[in-house]
C-alpha cells in the first residue's frame, strides 16, 4: 500500500512538471519535435492538403486554433473524435455512452442531453454536422482520419462556422498522403475488447485511392455497455488536368452499443460498473406497494443503434492564384434509440443533401505584401420520419408519436485577410445564416416552425513577433439555431420553440517556438445571449431532460499549451528525445445577473483541467510515456449549484517498441490506479430538490495492447 501511494505520487508529481499539451493534441504553435518525429509526409493535393500545408494555413488565423496529427492518437485505445481531442487546451471532451462523446469547447453544449450541439464538424471541408443543427460524432472513426484542424470559435469562419464551439474539420488520407500502402492493425484488451483495422492506399497515374475498415466489440466496463461497431471509409481523387481535382468520398457505418443509464452520485461512487437502476416510487407504508415507473436500461434493454451511409464530392478548380471549392454530399441515417419508458423507442429515418461553394484567393495591394479573400457558401437540406413507440422489455409495444420533421440552412460567408505590412495583417469577415426547423405532427405530436437568421461580423488582428512566434487579437460575434432535438426535446416532447443564442467574443494570444520550447495561448470572454441549457425536471415515468434559453451568461477563460524539449541537442545527437507536454484550461462560465441563479456557476463542465505527458523515445526503436488527466474539482451538477461531482486524477502509461521496420507492438494501461471517477453530468435546476441519477460513472483501470503493420 505505501508503494503504491509513493509510485501514485512520483508520477503525480512528474507529469505535473511537464507543463505542455499531451501526445493526443497540441495547439497549432506546438510542433512535434522533427529530431524523433518526421511530420512530412507526401505532398498534398488541392483536395487534401498536407500536413504542413494545413498549418501554413492555420497560422494565418488570428484566433485559437489547433492541428491534431494521426501518429499523436494511434497507438491510444481512442474511440470516438471526443477520446482524440480529449487533451486539446480549450477542448472538454467526456464520455456520456460507449461510443458516445460529448465534446464542448469553451462551454459550447455545456450538456446538450439528446445529439451533440454547439459545433460544426466537417470530413474534408464538406460538413457531416447535420442540417438538423446536431452532430452525430459516432460517424467519425479515429483510425481513419489523417489529421484534424480545430477552430475554436468563430475562427472556423472560412467554413462559415460561427457557433459558440467552432469548427473541427477532419482531413482523411489519400492514396497521395497516407502514411503507408497497406496497413493492419488488430489490438485487445480489458472488457473482453477487440478491434482491427485494415487500409490500403495506391496511386496509379492520374488517380489515387485509400480504404479503411475497422471493426469493434467491446463488452463495456458497466453492465449492459456492449458495443459491435463496423466502420468504413474510401476515397478516390482524379485529377482532370493540371487545374482540375476531384475526389469521391464514401463513409459506411453500423454502430451499436447497449445504454446503462446514469446514477445517482453516492451510487455512482460506490459501484461504477452498475447500471441505471429502476425508477421506482414506494413503500408508502412497511410492507405497501412499491410502484415502478420505469424498469431501467437492463430490462428495457437501452440502446442506440446507428446505420449511415454518407456520398460526398469534393472538387477543386485552379485558376491562376484562385482557386473554386465545389462540394456536395448525400447521407443517409437510420437510428433505432431505445431508451426510457416516457421517451419510448426513437425511430428516425433521414435523409440529407447539401451543396457547398468555396472560392479563395491572393493578391498584393501594399508593396509586396500579400492579402488573401475568402467567398463560399453552403445549402443543406433534410427529411426525418420520426416516430416514436413504446419500450415494453426492449420490445416496440405501439406507435406513440410520429411527425415529418424538415430542416433547411443556408450560409453565405466571406473573409479578407489584409496584409498592412510584411508584419501585420487584418483581418475583416462575415457569416450570414439562415435556419429553418419545421415538424409537421402525422400522429399525437405537436406542430411547429423556427425560422432563425443572422449577420455575424468579424475583426483580428495578426502581428508577427518572428518567422516562429505570433501575438492575435479578435472580435466576433457568433450565432447557433436551436436544433431539431432541443425543439423537442429528442422527441420526447412537443414542439417547444427556442430563441437562437447570440454571443460577442474577445479574444487575444500568442502562439510559436524558440530553442526548446513551443507555445499556445489564448485568453477569451464570450458574453452570450439566449444560451440553450439543459434542465430535467420530474416526470410521471422518471426524469425527463429539456433545453431551455438563458437570460445572458458569460463565458470566458485561459487555453494553455506548452512543450518543453529537454536536452534537445545532446539526446538528438544520439536519435532520442525527452519531451515534457501539458494543457492548461480554465473556464470560468456563469449566469450574468440571472433572475433565478444569479451569478451562479454554469453546470456542466469542470473550472479547471490539466493535462499532461512526459515521453522518452529512441528513434525507429521504442518509447515508453507517462500522462495525466488532473479536474481539480468536478462540474456542477445543476445551476442552483447545490451538489457538483469530485474532481479526479488519472494516470496512464504508454510504451511501444519497433520489433521489424514497419512493425510496432504497443500497449497502453488507462486510469493505472483504478480511480472511481464521473465522466459525465446531465445537469438539471435544482439537484437538491431532484436528486435525480444524473451520473456517469468513468471507467475503471484498463489495459490495452496491439501490433501495428505498414508497408
Amino acid at each position: 500500500m505505501k508503494n503504491t501511494a509513493i509510485l501514485r505520487a512520483a508520477l503525480l508529481g512528474g507529469a505535473a512538471l511537464a507543463i505542455v499539451s499531451p501526445a493526443l493534441a497540441q495547439g497549432v504553435g506546438q510542433r512535434t519535435d522533427p529530431v524523433i518525429v518526421v511530420t512530412a509526409s507526401a505532398t498534398g493535393t488541392p483536395t487534401s492538403p498536407s500536413v504542413e500545408e494545413a498549418r501554413q494555413r492555420l497560422e494565418r488565423i488570428p484566433g485559437g486554433v489547433g492541428l491534431v496529427e494521426d501518429n499523436v492518437f494511434a497507438e491510444d485505445f481512442a474511440q470516438s473524435i471526443g477520446d482524440v481531442l480529449i487533451f486539446t487546451p480549450g477542448v472538454f471532451a467526456d464520455t456520456s455512452a460507449q461510443r458516445e462523446s460529448r465534446i464542448s469547447i469553451r462551454g459550447s453544449g455545456l450538456n446538450s442531453g439528446f445529439e451533440r450541439r454547439g459545433l460544426t464538424v466537417l470530413r474534408d471541408g464538406v460538413p457531416i454536422s447535420r442540417a438538423s443543427g446536431a452532430t452525430e460524432f459516432q460517424e467519425i472513426d479515429p483510425l481513419t482520419i489523417r489529421y484534424l484542424e480545430v477552430f475554436k470559435g468563430a475562427n472556423g469562419l472560412q467554413f462559415g462556422a460561427a457557433s459558440l464551439g467552432g469548427a473541427v474539420n477532419i482531413v482523411s488520407p489519400t492514396g497521395r498522403t497516407a502514411r503507408s500502402n497497406f496497413a493492419g492493425r488488430i489490438e485487445g484488451g480489458s472488457f473482453n475488447t477487440l478491434r482491427g483495422n485494415v487500409s490500403a492506399a495506391g496511386v496509379s497515374g492520374s488517380t489515387d485511392y485509400y480504404i479503411g475498415l475497422t471493426g469493434l466489440r467491446d463488452d463495456g466496463f458497466r453492465e449492459h455497455s456492449d458495443v459491435r461497431s463496423l466502420y468504413g471509409h474510401g476515397n478516390i481523387g482524379f485529377r482532370l488536368s493540371d487545374a482540375v481535382e476531384t475526389r469521391f468520398y464514401v463513409t459506411a457505418l453500423s454502430d451499436n452499443f447497449e445504454l446503462n443509464g446514469s446514477l445517482r452520485l453516492a451510487d455512482a461512487l460506490a459501484n461504477p460498473r452498475a447500471a441505471g437502476r429502476p425508477v421506482t416510487v414506494g413503500p408508502f407504508r412497511p410492507g405497501g406497494p412499491v410502484t415502478v415507473l420505469d424498469p431501467g436500461p437492463v430490462a428495457d434493454d437501452w440502446d442506440r443503434n446507428l446505420d449511415v451511409l454518407r456520398l460526398s464530392n469534393l472538387t477543386a478548380i485552379t485558376l491562376g492564384s484562385s482557386t473554386l471549392e465545389i462540394g456536395g454530399w448525400y447521407t443517409r441515417r437510420k437510428l433505432d434509440h431505445a431508451i426510457t419508458r416516457f421517451a419510448g423507442i426513437i425511430d428516425q429515418k433521414e435523409d440529407e443533401f447539401g451543396v457547398s461553394l468555396r472560392a479563395l484567393g491572393e493578391f498584393t495591394l501594399l508593396g509586396d505584401t500579400v492579402s488573401r479573400w475568402t467567398l463560399g457558401g453552403s445549402y443543406a437540406k433534410a427529411n426525418n420520419r420520426a416516430r416514436r413507440h413504446r419500450n415494453r422489455n426492449g420490445e416496440r409495444a405501439g406507435l406513440t408519436n410520429e411527425s415529418d420533421q424538415d430542416s433547411t440552412n443556408l450560409t453565405a460567408f466571406g473573409q479578407l485577410d489584409l496584409g498592412l505590412t510584411q508584419r501585420l495583417t487584418a483581418v475583416l469577415g462575415g457569416q450570414y445564416v439562415k435556419v429553418v426547423r419545421d415538424v409537421d405532427a402525422i400522429l399525437a405530436e405537436v406542430s411547429g416552425r423556427g425560422e432563425y437568421e443572422q449577420f455575424s461580423p468579424r475583426f483580428g488582428l495578426l502581428y508577427a513577433l518572428s518567422d516562429t512566434a505570433q501575438l492575435y487579437a479578435n472580435i466576433n460575434r457568433s450565432f447557433e439555431p436551436a436544433s431539431l432535438a432541443d425543439l423537442t426535446s429528442g422527441g420526447s416532447r412537443p414542439f417547444a420553440p427556442l430563441t437562437e443564442q447570440r454571443a460577442t467574443t474577445y479574444e487575444i494570444g500568442s502562439r510559436g517556438q524558440a530553442d526548446f520550447v513551443a507555445w499556445d495561448i489564448s485568453l477569451y470572454r464570450s458574453e452570450v445571449e439566449n444560451e440553450f441549457l439543459d434542465f430535467g425536471v420530474p416526470g410521471t415515468n422518471g426524469f425527463v431532460s429539456f433545453t431551455d434559453n438563458a437570460d445572458r451568461t458569460i463565458h470566458q477563460g485561459i487555453e494553455l499549451g506548452l512543450d518543453v524539449y529537454v536536452a534537445r541537442a545532446r539526446l538528438a545527437a544520439r536519435g532520442q528525445a525527452f519531451t515534457l507536454r501539458a494543457a492548461y484550461t480554465f473556464n470560468d462560465f456563469r449566469f450574468d445577473d440571472d433572475v433565478t441563479y444569479g451569478d451562479n456557476r454554469l453546470a456542466g463542465v469542470p473550472r479547471y483541467l490539466f493535462v499532461s505527458e512526459a515521453r522518452f523515445e529512441q528513434k525507429d526503436s521504442w518509447y515508453v510515456s507517462a500522462n495525466l488527466r488532473w479536474v481539480f474539482d468536478g462540474p456542477w451538477a445543476d445551476f442552483a449549484n447545490t451538489e457538483r461531482a469530485p474532481g479526479y486524477e488519472l494516470v496512464g502509461l504508454t510504451a511501444g517498441v519497433d520489433v521489424l521496420p514497419g512493425v510496432r507492438l504497443f500497449g497502453s494501461v488507462e486510469n493505472l490506479f483504478d480511480t472511481v471517477f464521473i465522466s459525465n453530468v446531465a445537469t438539471n435546476a435544482n439537484q437538491s430538490l431532484e436528486r435525480a441519477a444524473i451520473y456517469t460513472p468513468g471507467v475503471g483501470r484498463a489495459i490495452y495492447g496491439g501490433i501495428t503493420a505498414q508497408f
